[in-house]
């Protein structure tokens, strides 16, 4: 058997996100979700948690959208004080990794202080596997020893990682997805795969050229067909609350 995690990123981006993922994980195959510290929906995702307790949640560290949470930051954002949106390898090698490491931990720990049971750690665009941020990114499994989601440009020796499948995005948002990577799943005992299901709002249509496409996500994510083809595949659908520490390695 597969133990397969559809990780909802960008909870508490906004509102229509919010309850986007919450209906997914009603109605459909979300069982885990990461959130966003510093968005304008982070209050309301906190509450939505309170009501949905099996929605395992960890912390979606965000370095290239909207704001950070702490505001001493020199490098890291613009005048504005706005995070940068576009994270190159130029623009990573500009920042103070001191600068991000507390922006990183500042992130986790208002999530934890909002009394969530962090239950892992990923990233937004996935700047947490870029090779510029490795002492960053180990200095805080250090400091927290939470699973991860992999995927890293670097090689990592921690015991916690768990592969992932970024693919089900953009043009490959469609209902056979899962029928399609059935065998490339299979290979793992436990597996992430990104995930951004939502209902759109103002904000989020006048803030990310991916908006639309998530409605279809949530489309998928919630049809009885999808919940079938897992059972009759024998694929658990879980969350990292209730995986083995050891399960995240390739058969």
């Amino acid at each position: 058997m597969t133990k397969l995690i559809i990780n909802a990123d960008d909870f508490g981006y906004c509102e229509g996100v919010n309850q986007g993922i919450i209906s997914a994980h009603k109605n459909g195959v979300i069982n885990s979700c990461t959130i966003m510290a510093g968005m304008p929906g982070f209050n309301q995702a906190v509450e939505l948690l309170k009501e949905n307790k099996e929605l395992g949640c960890g912390v979606h560290m965000t370095l290239s959208c909207y704001k950070p949470v702490l505001n001493t930051h020199k490098t890291l954002v613009d005048e504005n004080g706005f995070f940068f949106k576009r994270i190159t390898k130029e623009k990573a090698n500009e920042f103070d990794l001191d600068e991000l490491y507390n922006e990183f931990c500042a992130q986790i720990d208002k999530a934890i202080n909002a009394g969530i049971k962090i239950t892992h750690l990923d990233s937004h665009h996935h700047v947490h596997t870029l090779e510029e941020f490795r002492p960053v990114i180990e200095k805080i499994l250090k400091k927290y020893d939470l699973p991860i989601r992999g995927g890293f440009e670097y090689e990592l020796k921690y015991d916690k990682i768990v592969p992932m499948l970024g693919s089900f995005y953009s043009k490959n948002v469609e209902a056979d997805y899962f029928e399609k990577h059935i065998d490339e799943i299979k290979q793992y005992k436990v597996v992430d795969v990104m995930s951004h299901p939502a209902f759109v709002d103002a904000f989020l249509s006048k803030s990310t050229s991916y908006s639309i496409e998530r409605t279809k996500e949530h489309e998928i994510l919630t049809s009885e067909e999808l919940k079938k083809f897992f059972e009759s595949n024998d694929i658990k659908i879980t969350n990292y609350r209730n995986i083995g520490e050891s399960e995240g390695s390739k058969i």
